[in-house]
């Protein structure tokens, strides 16, 4: 298929009243080669006609938790036989599928699968409860979820019947066990019964793929994205990170959740895209995720900077038998002492990326910049534009902070069933707020300081969050931290340190001392600290800010 075997970008199914989108962009787009009809399903078609025997996915989920492999000729053909039986049971094109699995073969075969079907994909982490899923599944109207009875201690498959609400989807059970009346297996999805289904054309300019933001500051949100969007992030990103700095023969360690964004962009497809194999990590512990590493012969993967924290305490660290070629931090703001340490511990690249469900990844660090380029958030992805903007919504000067915005043709389309809120978050121009605080420097590198919603406003000077907690993850006692806001009749906010401590001695002074020793302003030092064993994250890593601010202020002891 070609672009010009499409409708003229006036009928481009982009164009919707909930989407960014205008006849003349997707022209401009199409024209500049920025937009292709490639096509999730022919990422995977032509992976599997270069590279036919080659292990496409493995993973660990075989009887006793034995290895699996599937080659890309078997993938492919898997894939159509899902993609058959998903038609055969009143998938229509741009009908709503849902998945919520762990990391595993089926899941990634499910997502070509839906895309080959015609239809739109959405992700569930299987940590979600009923109230994220029955959000998701209303939002969403899904005729199909796919999903099974347990995994570790989650129980998926109840919390889905739970969740259906009146309009109750056709459940598709992954294993041996949990079928309840009315519902069918994922061997049943794809018996050959559905053979004589014919599959249609798939349209790269319709909407494929809708993730929920984590929710970390409010309801999940539907972002729209269609295969030329997500292709395009794809490939920006490499052609400016080099896809041969991720190993000669990629094998990419998926250990962020599929149902995540992470997982999906930079797990499922980045793997298809490179020819690769992808290793599906079901469930992550840190030990486990060292003995697969190696057991795999990994040479990259992306993961929230606690993935990295993880492992930098495993036997991995300085063990000749790793094979990491580069490891990408992205998710959550990266502690800038992170990717030094983890450069040492497994002798490969380290870096950051600066990413969101909305953009993929716009900013990022790259193979060969100087350690002191490597100190920052690195640079825009060619063919992302950025910019920071100052509070009359004019370009800020160089090192001045401000909201940073985004434009790009890998730019999601909008919020799904929310028209007003897409173009209250992009304007006319097309211009995405990210609401992340950020500055540009006079070497155009991109320094975040953090979302503009945690930025602690102290008696009416800004605190900047980011570069306190990357001083505070230096100190040899704190495994992790947070620095969050508390209200103050006085001042508006105090800042409070929430520490995830290697001892129950350390103190508040101890962490003052350290941040002056390292040069930190007085005006920045937190005035509260509070221990705790853990700290409240999202499935894909993230820190639930919100949840902690809700939790201070209704405490006024050091326990949470």
């Amino acid at each position: 298929m070609s672009l010009q075997d499409l409708p003229a970008a006036g009928e481009h199914p982009g164009v919707r009243p909930d989407s960014r989108l205008t006849p003349e962009l997707a022209t401009a787009y199409e024209s500049g080669g920025q937009w292709t009809p490639q096509t999730l399903t022919s990422l995977l078609a032509d992976a599997a006609a270069a590279h036919p025997d080659l292990a496409a996915a493995v993973d660990a989920a075989g009887p006793g938790g034995s290895r699996r492999a599937m080659t890309y000729a078997e993938l492919d053909a898997y894939v159509t036989d899902l993609a058959k039986g998903l038609r055969a049971r009143g998938v229509a094109e741009g009908d709503s599928v849902v998945v919520m699995l762990p990391n595993c073969i089926e899941f990634a075969a499910l997502i070509f699968a839906i895309n080959r079907a015609g239809a739109v994909y959405t992700g569930i982490p299987v940590a979600y409860g009923t109230k994220e899923v029955g959000h998701i599944l209303a939002s969403t109207g899904a005729k199909v979820v796919v999903t099974q009875e347990q995994v570790a201690s989650a129980t998926p498959l109840a919390v889905v019947r739970a969740s259906c609400g009146e309009a109750a989807p056709l459940i598709a059970v992954r294993g041996d066990s949990g079928r309840g009346e009315g519902e069918i297996t994922l061997e049943d999805l794809a018996e050959p019964s559905a053979a004589e289904v014919r599959l249609p054309a798939v349209d790269p300019r319709a909407v494929c793929h809708i993730g929920f933001t984590s929710g970390t500051t409010g309801a999940p949100k539907g972002v729209m994205n269609t295969n030329q969007t997500l292709i395009a992030v794809l490939r920006n990103w490499l052609a400016y990170f080099g896809a041969e700095n991720l190993g000669a023969s990629v094998v990419n360690a998926v250990v962020s959740p599929v149902g995540h964004h992470s997982g999906f962009l930079w797990g499922v497809l980045m793997t298809a895209y490179l020819g690769g194999t992808a290793a599906y990590l079901e469930k992550w512990s840190p030990a486990a995720a060292a003995t697969f590493l190696r057991t795999e012969r990994a040479t990259v993967f992306f993961g929230a900077p606690t993935f990295l924290q993880d492992l930098l305490t495993t036997d991995l660290v300085g063990d000749p038998r790793c094979t990491l070629r580069a490891v990408i931090t992205t998710g959550s703001p990266v502690p800038r002492a992170l990717p030094s340490a983890g450069r040492s511990a497994f002798g490969c690249w380290v870096g950051s990326a600066w990413g969101m469900t909305e953009i993929g990844i716009g900013v990022s660090c790259r193979p060969g910049m100087s350690e002191s380029e490597l100190a920052s958030d690195g640079r825009a992805v060619p063919g992302v534009e950025v910019r920071v903007v100052a509070a009359d919504g004019e370009p800020a000067d160089a090192n001045t902070p401000g909201r940073m915005q985004i434009r790009s043709a890998g730019l999601f389309l909008g919020y799904e069933g929310l028209p007003d809120r897409t173009h209250e978050e992009i304007d006319a121009e097309g211009w995405f707020d990210t609401g992340d605080t950020a500055r540009i420097d006079e070497n155009q590198l991109v320094h975040l300081e953090g979302r503009s919603k945690d930025i602690i406003i102290r008696g009416g000077e800004n605190i900047p969050v980011v570069a306190v907690e990357s001083v505070l993850y230096t100190h040899p006692d704190v495994i992790d931290v947070a620095v969050v806001g508390v209200p103050d009749e006085r001042l508006g906010e105090r800042a409070c340190a929430v520490v995830h401590s290697r001892t129950d001695g350390l103190s508040l002074a101890d962490l003052v001392q350290h941040l002056l020793d390292n040069g930190v302003s007085r005006h920045f030092l937190p005035e509260r600290l509070v221990l705790v064993s853990s700290l409240p994250k999202t499935p894909s890593g993230k820190i639930r800010k919100a949840e902690l601010r809700e939790r201070l202020t209704s405490v006024t002891t050091a326990a949470l």
